[in-house]
């Protein structure tokens, strides 16, 4: 059975303190593929980006499925593929955390994914921020990877700013920050640290949506939760957006709530 997705575009802008040497940027954000293939070696899905002519791929985590021995050939060749055609930015959501934490259950799983896309060329941050320059726009991609008490299904723990503070320091606001975060439940604690653009995945966009944000489940069993998908702006112009994801393992199943691909272009203007 063929598996449609779509793909969303959000526009966004920000004021830089001198005049940009670029207009605009574009980016393209997967999430959540969970070892799915959308076409024959995922080529619907490679195509879509191209179509997109990204000037970065960012990769927020769970292309593969967390459970030992599992294939994760399908997620492997995918970001090989990619990162053959873009500079790819990739940061770990929760199931390449749990192979990596948990080597005496998952074995050499992590590993050899994690060698597999580094050879491949892809900038692999765990905790880690790349500062690059996009045709003259200065770009700092932090991949935020949450420790496990902050998936705790049930219970939601405290995450205070300064943890990101300790981990990437302040936000330079010469550049533009985009932070690869999974968890979408932190929104407040991202947005208030300082990024320009937060970008989520996780929920799945709640398997069932409804409207623009609202699904029936997150992943730790809030019902009707009001984070599982779309653009949320706060008060300061910072900016989360939250994928539906491309895949999905343990409930397969979505209603009025397709996989997507989320295109971004980021318009830039001096003040």
């Amino acid at each position: 059975m063929r598996k449609k997705f779509v793909t969303t575009t959000y526009q966004l802008t920000k004021r830089l303190p001198t005049e940009p040497q670029a207009a605009c940027l574009r980016f393209v954000f997967v999430s959540d593929l969970h070892n799915v293939s959308i076409g024959n070696k995922n080529q619907e899905l490679i195509r879509a980006i191209e179509l997109q002519n990204p000037d970065v791929v960012l990769i927020g985590g769970d292309t593969l499925v967390g459970k030992p021995d599992y294939p994760m050939d399908v997620a492997i060749d995918f970001v090989k593929n990619v990162a053959g055609r873009y500079p790819v930015y990739y940061a770990n959501g929760n199931h390449e955390y749990r192979l990596r934490i948990y080597p005496d259950i998952y074995g050499d799983m992590y590993d050899r994914f994690s060698e597999a896309i580094k050879e491949a060329g892809v900038h692999y941050l765990i905790n880690q921020t790349a500062r690059i320059n996009v045709r003259g726009i200065p770009v700092a991609i932090h991949g935020f990877e949450a420790d496990k008490k902050y998936y705790q299904r049930y219970s939601k723990a405290d995450m205070p700013v300064f943890e990101l503070n300790q981990i990437f320091g302040q936000p330079d606001p010469n550049d533009y920050h985009i932070l690869l975060a999974h968890n979408p439940e932190y929104r407040e604690t991202y947005l208030n640290w300082g990024a320009d653009l937060t970008l989520s995945g996780h929920c799945h966009g709640g398997v069932i949506r409804f409207g623009e944000h609202y699904g029936l489940i997150s992943p730790n069993f809030n019902l009707i939760y009001k984070y599982c998908h779309g653009r949320f702006d706060n008060s300061y112009g910072r900016t989360m957006i939250v994928s539906a994801g491309l895949g999905e393992h343990t409930i397969p199943l979505r209603l009025f709530n397709p996989r997507e691909l989320v295109a971004l272009e980021i318009q830039f203007i001096g003040k």
